[in-house]
């Protein structure tokens, strides 16, 4: 009962999840280059390095797409053409699971998943922002806040960084998730001719490298008619294009989960199509809108490999201004500023969730 409801979901989750670890760059670029190890993403940026050879970088992203593609066909071929929606708009409550003799093991298994992910690198990331040497002892001689007056009070760039980062975030979260909800509503409801195609072009942006992006918009934008090269605009087109797969998938699934003879009933009734999409529809997939709103804010705010081949001076965010201060093995203001955007991020995501509850209750 419960597992084929959710297949759209779980299905939606993999691709995302699969296609984004692929085109990842920053991590890799982070950890796994100054030991030699190159990824799809870091050996495209590679390319693009002096002297550039875009044909031979442009011809490595190629599988990516045909990976993309062929994931698409298996998850339409796995779905086929089985319905997964209830027909009702009121979930029902919650029931409490009796682990038994599992709850010791579910215990360790739960803390073993938090520390490993959670508490040991968060908590490394905390130390270091308060030492003088990130490597040395932890003692009162090696504790400072040295690294908190730099970033905030001797360097230049961090109040900049900061400022583009959440305007750039805002900015592509609101217009992304609107665009989103049009396009995810067309095709899902089949409602246009193409909507098979309509469906396949907003998940296709999630095989392309972000950096392989950023070129495209480089050479689109930097010469007239149309000059965007400079400005926070062609940052924010790449946010966008970037981030739509993540917001479709997660739309798309709480369409479906809505059966459209709501909507008819709603019809039969006197309502227009428009006001049967406000008055039914949309209250019943506002969770999943808010949460298509935070994953494209996260995944805005935290974005570099397109970011870093369209900044200037003028325009850094906070994952390039890391990525530089890296270069010279600053640690500690990196991590200055990586607790200083998770705070801010979280204080955001608290009052959005609070704002969310109370209007749903």
């Amino acid at each position: 009962m419960t597992l084929p409801l959710v297949t759209p979901a779980l299905l939606a989750g993999f691709l995302v999840a699969f296609l984004q670890s692929m085109t990842l760059f920053g991590t890799p670029a982070i950890l796994a280059l100054p030991a030699g190890i190159d990824t799809m993403t870091t050996k495209i940026w590679s390319l693009f390095q002096f002297p550039p050879r875009l044909g031979l970088a442009a011809a490595v992203s190629l599988p990516l797409l045909a990976i993309t593609v062929v994931l698409l066909k298996a998850q339409s071929t796995i779905m086929g053409r089985r319905g997964y929606a209830v027909i009702g708009g009121k979930s029902s409550g919650t029931r409490l699971l009796r682990l038994g003799a599992w709850k010791l093991p579910a215990l360790v298994l739960f803390a073993f998943v938090l520390g490993c992910s959670i508490v040991l690198p968060y908590g490394v990331l905390l130390r270091t922002a308060f030492v003088k040497n990130w490597s040395g002892p932890m003692g009162f001689e090696n504790l400072t806040l040295e690294n908190w007056r730099f970033v905030f009070f001797e360097f230049s760039q961090t109040r900049l960084a900061l400022q583009n980062t959440f305007e750039l975030g805002l900015a592509a979260a609101t217009v992304g998730t609107a665009l989103v909800a049009v396009v995810a509503y067309l095709s899902v409801r089949r409602a246009v001719w193409g909507h098979r195609l309509l469906a396949f072009l907003a998940t296709a942006p999630v095989a392309i490298p972000g950096i392989v992006l950023a070129v495209g918009l480089f050479l689109s934008y930097t010469h007239p008619p149309l000059v965007l090269y400079g400005t926070l605009a062609i940052i924010f087109l790449a946010y966008v294009t970037k981030e739509l797969p993540v917001g479709y998938q997660q739309l798309g699934a709480a369409l479906k989960a809505v059966h459209p003879e709501l909507e008819d009933a709603s019809r039969i009734f006197g309502a227009t199509r428009m006001r049967a999409l406000v008055d039914i529809t949309a209250p019943l997939i506002r969770e999943g809108m808010v949460t298509t709103w935070i994953l494209i804010f996260i995944g805005s705010i935290r974005e570099l490999s397109a970011t870093i081949l369209l900044f200037t001076a003028r325009t850094k965010t906070v994952s390039v201004t890391m990525f530089d201060l890296r270069e010279s093995n600053d640690w500690g203001p990196i991590a200055v500023l990586s607790i200083t955007m998770l705070v801010t991020t979280f204080a955001l995501l608290s009052l959005i969730d609070r704002f969310t509850r109370r209007r749903i209750a």
